[in-house]
């Protein structure tokens, strides 16, 4: 397998490249959130097989690539969903940033990234209807009633509470890198920050990175970086 080949010229890994190129456009001192998509997976034949898939031997390639592509003077953290992929995208990042010598530590599971409380069923049968851009907007309008998912409201803003607490935490310098899947990237974005979906979607390592700074959100985000208001519930103190 010709790793730098694939790194450089696939489509699928643009997003990664683009992030490592992102990093390098936060100031210097900024401690970053990055919430990313998983690595490359095999695709599923069916949905309710989508939760086992595990990573292919081109994901754990270029996951290890990106964690060495890391800028390896900002120490890491890695926090991941429950799903064995995503614990497997951050063992390989990890891997790959200590082999440049970078100081990272894996946080583990964390509950924002892979639990909107519904049964184990619902997203299966509500893709068997709605492709998941329908479904996603469905959810959004509040079409479902909280007992079968979590709005997206409620979410988002327990999410951000989650994670700004654990990024109080963080040394200076640091970078939070939360591994979870295509929906969770493009809730929280949406939820946090009123930006919807590309018709694109969410690619393997895929996602978006933001700080504060002063009273608002540097965001980068489809290669761009741009200041955002941040939100009235977002409490940083």
């Amino acid at each position: 397998m010709d790793v730098e080949k694939i790194w450089k010229e696939s489509e699928w890994p643009t997003h990664a490249r683009q992030i490592i190129k992102g990093l390098k456009k936060f100031p210097e001192d900024s401690k970053i959130i990055l919430i990313l998509r998983h690595s490359h997976r095999d695709e599923p034949n069916n949905f309710e097989g989508l939760i086992k898939l595990r990573l292919t031997q081109e994901g754990h390639a270029i996951a290890r690539k990106f964690g060495q592509e890391l800028p390896k003077d900002r120490p890491i953290r890695l926090f991941h969903s429950i799903v064995w992929r995503c614990q497997e995208t951050a063992q390989d990042i990890l891997s790959g940033f200590e082999s440049i010598d970078g100081k990272c530590k894996m946080k583990g599971p964390f509950t924002p990234l892979f639990n909107l409380e519904t049964s184990r069923d619902f997203f299966p049968n509500q893709l068997k209807t709605y492709n998941v851009h329908q479904f996603f907007y469905r959810w959004v309008a509040g079409l479902y009633p909280p007992d079968e998912i979590t709005p997206l409201q409620k979410f988002s803003q327990k999410a951000a509470e989650l994670i700004w607490r654990e990024f109080q935490r963080a040394p200076e310098r640091n970078i939070d890198i939360h591994i979870t899947h295509d929906f969770f990237v493009i809730a929280l974005k949406f939820g946090w920050f009123g930006i919807p979906p590309d018709k694109k979607w969410i690619s393997y390592l895929g996602g978006f990175a933001f700080t504060f700074v002063d009273d608002n959100i540097w965001l980068f985000d489809s290669d761009e970086l741009i200041s955002l208001e941040t939100p009235y519930w977002w409490k940083k103190s």
